[in-house]
């Protein structure tokens, strides 16, 4: 206890009854009702309440006003238990792969602090952590998410009542500055040619991710009844089992149909039906993943920075600068707002400027110009 604390208490009468006021060390001020009519006895109850106030001892109702109080003297939450309430409370809003991956992500991250309990993570704590991130080579889009993770979880805490905490991450966080927050690499014809030409057991998938902009998981749960007459009905289905449980949804759970263009058609008719997916693994089952035989696939061709979501950039510029497409059909086709479209999706090609801009065009459009309207050169 503070040696130069003082309660100041004193007493009032309020009606019939006497009450006592005084303050509490953190400042507050509290007023209540004795339960006495008689002054003396009130004067007895307030300088018993005085002795326990210089001593240390508050009631319920002190700490009350003193949270700060709850929070040394009650049962602390560590900071490991506080991450798993959060991941069981918010649950319910969650897909189960969401889940798992919000789970990991999650608990990865408090796991490298060096506390113990909630309340003792600051301001200080958080930046130290993306600093270590950074240095670890986390990429700038990265390390805005995990810092996204770890307000929500901080910030679902304070309002909960769970802890008594503020959120430690309301303050400025610097985010340092690395590779941008958007993947700007468009793949060149060649990379995609050498690709979709390398006949392995993946191929007739990877041509269809070349020559339809999808995403993996699409492709992986697509089945022969989600195309008709050539348009695939990409849309949730219930009934469709994953490796998180029964029933799968595209991503946002927006459905949306693509006329398919005739290289990815014909590679849907030459797939053969040995099971309900399209492209299944050799036995027939649901293929899950494709880490182990992409990364084979770029280490026999000699290609190292390509991922498989480039295939949706490379196809996305098809669609607009080849194709005609406007920027809100080109993101309505591979399934993005047309905003994000724009950011994530649509770098520049320099190979396509050069050649819109050399042997001379500017000049030859203004004698064409001039010519037209009579004006000599």
């Amino acid at each position: 206890m503070d040696v130069f604390y003082d309660p100041r208490c004193g007493i009032y009468l309020n009606g019939k009854s006497y009450y006592i006021s005084y303050y509490l060390p953190n400042g507050n001020r509290v007023c209540r009702t004795l339960g006495s009519k008689n002054r003396k006895v009130a004067k007895r109850l307030m300088h018993q309440k005085e002795g326990s106030l210089l001593n240390g001892q508050f009631d319920e109702r002190d700490i009350k006003k003193m949270p700060e109080l709850r929070t040394l003297n009650g049962p602390r939450l560590r900071i490991n238990e506080a991450a798993q309430e959060y991941l069981y409370a918010t649950s319910a809003g969650r897909k189960p792969k969401t889940q798992i991956n919000d789970s990991y992500s999650l608990l990865s991250l408090v796991s490298r602090f060096q506390k113990e309990f909630v309340d003792e993570i600051r301001l200080y704590d958080i930046q130290i952590l993306i600093t270590e991130l950074h240095e670890e080579g986390k990429a700038q889009a990265s390390l805005k998410t995990y810092l996204g993770i770890l307000k929500k979880f901080f910030g679902w805490l304070e309002e909960s009542g769970l802890a008594e905490i503020k959120n430690p991450v309301k303050g400025k966080v610097i985010i340092p500055n690395s590779s941008g927050l958007v993947r700007d690499r468009l793949p060149s014809f060649e990379e995609v040619a050498v690709l979709i030409s390398d006949e392995c057991a993946i191929q007739p998938l990877v041509r269809f991710l070349a020559f339809t902009g999808c995403r993996v998981g699409e492709a992986l749960h697509m089945e022969w009844q989600d195309v008709i007459d050539g348009v695939w009905m990409i849309q949730r289905k219930p009934n469709c089992p994953t490796a998180f449980g029964l029933g799968w949804s595209p991503k946002w759970d927006k459905s949306r149909q693509v006329p398919l263009i005739k290289e990815a058609l014909e590679v849907f008719v030459s797939q053969p039906r040995i099971s309900r997916w399209v492209f299944p693994k050799t036995n027939g089952t649901r293929r899950g993943s494709l880490k182990r035989s992409w990364g084979s696939m770029k280490e026999r061709n000699r290609i190292v920075d390509f991922q498989l979501k480039d295939f949706r950039t490379w196809f996305n510029h098809l669609l607009k600068s080849y194709f005609g497409f406007s920027s809100k059909e080109a993101a309505s086709y591979i399934g993005n707002s047309p905003r994000i479209n724009e950011v994530h999706y649509d770098p520049v090609s320099i190979e396509l400027v050069s050649r819109k801009v050399k042997d001379g065009a500017a000049t030859k459009l203004l004698q064409d110009e001039t010519n037209r309207i009579g004006i000599a050169a």
